[in-house]
């Protein structure tokens, strides 16, 4: 009897149960690869049902999400629905993508936010929204801030990585994931793009060997944030100059 403490279908039942038989043959000197005829368990999938940080990511109620996509997506601007639907085909193509939504306080990004993640997490897929601050990560449903969710360092150069092993539970999270929300992106230095950049090529490179070369390894990336709300960079200024320049 295979037990997880994780609500499971049908098919993830088999596969568990397939994994089980295949430990007790392998214990034996044996293996189900010898029957011709039978299932092999897809181990990337077992991984996942006993993922807690996947199960969290998965505990939503999807009726509930198809109602609340359904109510935000009609109140969506002309604009925001372009955008939408631009991050929403590169997510089907699975082929990776690279989005920086601009936009000043009040023009809806949160909005946006919320409606990308309902339509995402109704299709029982996973997002991961991150924030810069924890303030702005509150916002978000299911938010975090970059640095807890993705391991930054905090003290960054230009060589940094995460500290995430391709092997862990957050590794697998972020392989299962069809999206990444980073929102308040211009309130942290490049380097920790850089680092994320890094990592997730190292962690997706393990699905495909080309994603060590496609910015993000091929995961579809939306930043957002409002360059006026920075303060401009006076080398050597004084507090005086930096508000004068702005």
């Amino acid at each position: 009897v295979v037990r997880t403490g994780l609500s499971l279908n049908e098919d993830q039942i088999k596969n568990l149960t397939l994994f089980e038989i295949e430990q007790i043959l392998l214990r034996n000197n044996s293996s189900l690869k010898n029957y011709r005829r039978m299932p092999y368990p897809d181990l990337d999938s077992v991984s996942s049902s006993n993922n807690r940080l996947i199960a969290e990511e998965l505990d939503y109620d999807i009726p509930n999400l198809k109602n609340d996509f359904d109510r935000l997506f009609v109140s969506l601007t002309n604009e925001q629905r372009n955008i939408f639907q631009d991050i929403m085909a590169k997510i089907k193509n699975n082929k990776g993508g690279v989005f920086f939504i601009y936009g000043y306080g009040g023009t809806g990004k949160p909005f946006l936010w919320k409606t990308i993640s309902a339509a995402i997490r109704s299709q029982v897929e996973i997002v991961l929204n991150v924030a810069s601050s924890g303030i702005a990560s509150l916002l978000l449903t299911g938010g975090r801030t970059a640095h807890s969710r993705f391991i930054i360092p905090i003290n960054l150069t230009e060589d940094s990585f995460c500290k995430i092993n391709p092997k862990i539970d957050l590794a697998i999270l972020i392989r299962k994931a069809s999206l990444i929300i980073w929102d308040e992106a211009p309130m942290v230095h490049k380097h920790a793009f850089e680092a994320l950049d890094r990592t997730l090529k190292d962690i997706l490179k393990f699905v495909d060997p080309t994603n060590s070369s496609i910015p993000f390894g091929g995961k579809v990336v939306v930043f957002g944030g409002d360059f006026r709300q920075i303060l401009p960079v006076v080398p050597g200024g004084s507090r005086q100059n930096i508000v004068n320049d702005y």
